[in-house]
């Protein structure tokens, strides 16, 4: 009996050598050991950063990546803000789901691939891996493969520099791995994750936020340095010495050496004929330089966040309105990331792992996907929505006695604002409703009810230490609930009518 091997074929229908799943490609190039970074963030100028980019436009990304990868490590506040969008979809639950009318071969699949990513340990760590692709444009994981029993897993996944590869001569959007020759090797199918994440339409080369990012980094950096050299100019005085006519070289050189030594350890010693003097240096600002990082700062924020108001409060436009809306944009932003995410994972993880374990010609279009679980932003409820509603559809406000008569206001209101428009009696229901509501005094007799214990701990003769001490005791009695119903239900009832004059003027 003859075995016949089923050949396996990537997703464009090229044969896939075994070789690639028992050694990565990348160790096949010896140069690429030895590539370490050249920091080109160090004395960046806009002149400089504008080079850089060009390079990378016409192939050569590996002073962009490098510059990007610094930009990460040298700014703090970018640093923070990236980490924020790339750590957020780690907090957001996933499930596999298989493809529309399934079979159940293809529910299997989709069982056996969750089964396999909840026993993965690296799971959260490729995630934040592939998401370097918002800041560098693409992002390349390689795999290393290994076979147990029948199966073949990643053994790990190697999250490799941006700097290794490079731009196709003929095809700007085609990455190559850097080769000894410097031709550059197409990346192998089955070795490796490539995530490209849009940030926004182009090229790969100009599709990373980091572009963007650039020069309100450079901008910044310039303020910086100017802030530095202000400090060290203006932050102590000046240090004059003088020396009388005739001396020689020594004696200058040692009154120049007492005059560093005084700014330095704020002590030194020089003959009785020479003197230094201290001159306050002429004042001058910060304010300048601070505006400048605060506007880097902020336009950083705007480019990865959407906004500012989830990242910093300055108390003069951090309203809660306002951060409820930054806020949903960056649920915007979350939607798009996992979605783009999902359909990585689909095409360089999810199928090869079925065809090498499940079935050898499996399907691509009818791989199981991942879903991130993306929660709706909630809309905050105002105060007393929720009893509004309840009254609304007929259902009782929950039986407590103080409330009973302010119940009574909120219902009647709520009859006249639901009636008919024209209804003979919709004035009439508004008018009960003020008349229950002015006819009692609820609230002072919740403040009374709540004041109680202060009012007997007054009630005997005593002197000033002893009546403060018999109100600290009291403190702990006061009980401010009756107080709070009422002050609730009398803030519904207030926005009830003003929505009721508000129907009427329409």
């Amino acid at each position: 009996m003859v075995i016949k091997m089923v050949q396996i074929v990537d997703i464009n229908g090229k044969p896939i050598r075994r070789e690639v799943l028992r050694e990565p490609q990348s160790s096949h190039v010896a140069a690429l050991a030895g590539l370490y970074a050249e920091h080109p963030s160090q004395r960046l100028t806009p002149q400089r950063l504008e080079q850089i980019l060009n390079e990378a436009e016409l192939g050569n990304l590996q002073a962009q990546a490098d510059l990007f990868t610094d930009m990460e490590e040298r700014d703090a506040h970018l640093f923070a803000e990236m980490q924020k969008r790339k750590r957020a979809l780690l907090t957001i639950p996933h499930e596999i789901t298989p493809p529309p009318n399934a079979t159940p071969a293809e529910q299997a699949d989709a069982a056996w691939l969750a089964e396999y990513i909840t026993e993965q340990d690296g799971w959260e760590d490729l995630i934040i891996d592939m998401l370097d692709a918002i800041g560098q444009g693409f992002s390349n994981i390689e795999i290393e493969w290994q076979q147990l029993g029948r199966e073949w897993f990643p053994k790990a996944f190697n999250h490799r520099p941006a700097s290794w590869f490079e731009l196709a001569r003929e095809n700007q959007d085609q990455l190559l791995l850097r080769t000894d020759d410097g031709m550059g090797a197409p990346l192998q199918p089955f070795g490796w994750i490539q995530h490209r994440h849009k940030s926004r339409s182009g090229y790969v080369a100009r599709a990373g936020l980091l572009r963007t990012l650039s020069w309100p980094y450079v901008c910044r950096n310039f303020g910086t340095q100017s802030l530095a050299e202000l400090l060290e100019i203006y932050g102590i005085p000046l240090r004059i010495g003088k020396y009388p006519e005739g001396i020689g070289k020594k004696e200058k050189n040692e009154l120049m050496r007492a005059v560093t030594e005084l700014g330095r350890y704020a002590g030194g010693i020089i003959p009785k004929e020479m003197e230094i003097t201290l001159h306050q240096a002429s004042n001058s600002s910060h304010e300048p330089f601070m505006a400048l990082a605060d506007w880097a700062e902020k336009s950083m924020s705007k480019a990865i966040l959407g906004g500012t108001l989830t990242t910093q409060a300055d108390g003069k436009t951090s309203t809660n309105a306002l951060g409820v809306i930054h806020n949903e944009v960056r649920h915007d932003l979350l939607s798009s990331d996992s979605s783009q995410l999902a359909m990585t994972l689909r095409s360089d993880l999810f199928w090869p792992l079925l065809v090498l374990n499940r079935r050898a010609n499996a399907d691509p279009r009818r791989t199981p996907r991942i879903k991130f679980k993306v929660p709706e932003p909630q809309a905050p409820e105002p105060v007393g929505a929720s009893r509004t509603v309840q009254v609304n559809l007929g259902a009782p406000a929950a039986p407590t006695p103080a409330r009973s008569y302010n119940s009574q206001v909120i219902a009647a209101l709520v009859a006249a604002l639901t009636r008919k428009p024209g209804a003979d009696d919709t004035q009439t229901g508004i008018d009960e409703a003020l008349t229950a509501l002015l006819s009692g005094n609820k609230p002072a007799e919740g403040l009374i009810a709540m004041l109680q214990p202060a009012i007997a701990a007054l009630s005997g003769e005593l002197d000033e230490q002893s009546l403060l001490g018999a109100l600290a005791d009291a403190f702990p009695q006061l009980d401010p609930t009756l107080l709070q119903a009422n002050l609730g239900d009398t803030q519904t009832i207030a926005r009830l009518i003003g929505l009721y004059a508000q129907q009427e003027g329409q």
